[in-house]
């Protein structure tokens, strides 16, 4: 009779115990762990971190802009005839400008990642 007690005793702990493991673990596996919840960020950071993405997007559509020119400009010298050299020379004049217009865009831009990068900002996508 007392054999039977002490086993019955062993099984119910041992039962107790699995049903406190498997209550306490459920939960957590039911979780998805998800980073970005997670992650506390700064408001004066990720405010920075948006106006530094919209100047880098104000300037990639700039630096566009200028890639444009620069071929407007290329069709406009294969088409301007010989007997024009004045207008000749303006474009070629031009087309120096534009192409150190964007030289400098691109420096700027990458100089904006860098910044970008520097600062931390979470999820970057450049």
């Amino acid at each position: 009779m007392q054999v039977d007690t002490i086993r019955y005793n062993r099984r119910m702990k041992k039962r107790i115990v699995t049903l406190l493991t498997l209550s306490l673990t459920l939960p957590v596996w039911g979780q998805t762990f998800d980073i970005s919840r997670d992650v506390i960020t700064d408001p004066n950071l990720s405010l920075r971190c948006k106006e530094q993405m919209k100047e880098r997007a104000e300037k990639i559509k700039f630096r566009q802009k200028l890639n444009d020119l620069m071929n407007r400009n290329d069709v406009l010298l294969k088409k301007m005839p010989q007997t024009r050299p004045s207008m000749i020379k303006r474009l070629e004049a031009n087309q120096i400008s534009v192409k150190n217009e964007l030289y400098l865009a691109d420096l700027q831009v990458k100089a904006m990642e860098e910044t970008i990068i520097r600062s931390g900002c979470p999820g970057i996508n450049l």
